[in-house]
């Protein structure tokens, strides 16, 4: 089958990290094209440095980025256009109206970017019933995300990441990932890091963004706290982890939570609807609340940190691509 994959955002988060692997695992299993704009990456954070060398991309200009999207589409001749995130999913229901489209959501339902697709996917069971109660109706289609199991590393890989990161032998290392905005309540955690005592405690921040000079303002004077950037190895900083925080204050699904529990982390996580998508309900700590959260993480900092993979074989990349594919068929069929 001919897939067209359009993603069109200016940065490389949890979206952009969903389409990499998605695109991936696609490569051998359709004819493929990608289409990205031409000014996608941001901060030295780019979608290209995730994508496997067999992936075919086409980047579109800024500024015609519905023109390019209508003549790529044309030479490419796809069976099913499926976009990701407003931009895209606006310029596919403007000028790809010719081919079937489907568009996945990433956060919740937004008429403008989504009511001229003829079918949705929804990650999680809030985001189905946003879009119907907001009147899309098209066919939606619930498919879990997927965690990619990270691969092992040796005692000696971690001890040499831990020291990176600023955790020595007998210190207890908090971890934190994401892009550095407000919504992922960054600044929450390190205030109530910073409320913490003891020597031997250390916190990570991996990532980047705009909010970060106001989150080192914060950290000052703080020598526990460091901040490591965008990492491309993020997925392997998890095994040097002892605990993991997931502060957000709006969380639509949250990849880095599965990413923490498959690293056989310990979570401490704030009450979103991400949260309890991928952890469940119980044991979250209200949003933006430092107190809330001190408490939270001094209770959990004084009980073990032994690290315990859960099943997750729910989250599977495999049965993803599987549904995605007979949702393809379906739209195929319909047409």
């Amino acid at each position: 089958m001919r897939v067209l994959q359009m993603i069109f955002s200016r940065n490389f988060r949890g979206a952009e990290r969903h389409v990499a692997d998605l695109a991936n695992g696609q490569a051998g299993r359709h004819d493929l094209l990608l289409l990205l704009r031409a000014d996608h990456e941001e901060d030295g954070a780019s979608i290209m440095r995730a994508l496997d060398p067999a992936v075919p991309v086409r980047l579109v200009r800024p500024s015609l980025l519905g023109w390019d999207s209508w003549r790529a589409a044309r030479a490419f001749r796809p069976d099913v256009v499926h976009s990701h995130g407003g931009r895209a999913g606006k310029v596919a229901g403007a000028w790809l109206r010719r081919w079937p489209r489907l568009a996945t959501m990433h956060l919740d339902y937004r008429p403008a970017w989504y009511r001229r697709q003829d079918a949705l996917v929804a990650p999680t069971g809030w985001q189905a019933e946003d879009a119907r109660a907001k009147g899309f109706t098209g066919s939606i289609h619930r498919l879990d995300l997927w965690v990619k199991p990270a691969l092992p590393l040796t005692p000696g890989q971690v001890a040499a990441l831990r020291a990176e990161l600023g955790a020595g032998p007998g210190t207890a290392l908090l971890g934190a990932v994401g892009a550095l905005i407000p919504v992922k309540g960054f600044d929450t955690l390190v205030q109530a890091f910073r409320r913490l005592p003891g020597d031997h405690l250390r916190l990570a921040l991996v990532g980047q963004g705009p909010q970060r000079a106001e989150l080192e303002s914060l950290a000052q004077g703080d020598p526990r706290i460091r901040f490591a950037g965008f990492r491309d190895d993020a997925a392997s900083l998890y095994q040097a982890f002892d605990l993991f925080a997931f502060p957000s204050r709006e969380e639509p699904f949250g990849l880095v939570a599965l990413e923490a529990l498959d690293a056989g982390l310990p979570v401490v996580a704030t009450d979103t609807k991400g949260a309890r998508a991928t952890l469940g309900p119980g044991g979250l700590v209200p949003p933006g609340d430092v107190d809330a959260l001190t408490s939270a993480l001094a209770a959990r900092l004084s009980q073990s940190l032994t690290k315990h993979r859960p099943d997750l074989s729910r989250w599977s990349m495999e049965r993803h691509l599987v549904g995605l594919d007979e949702v393809y068929q379906g739209l195929r069929r319909s047409d």
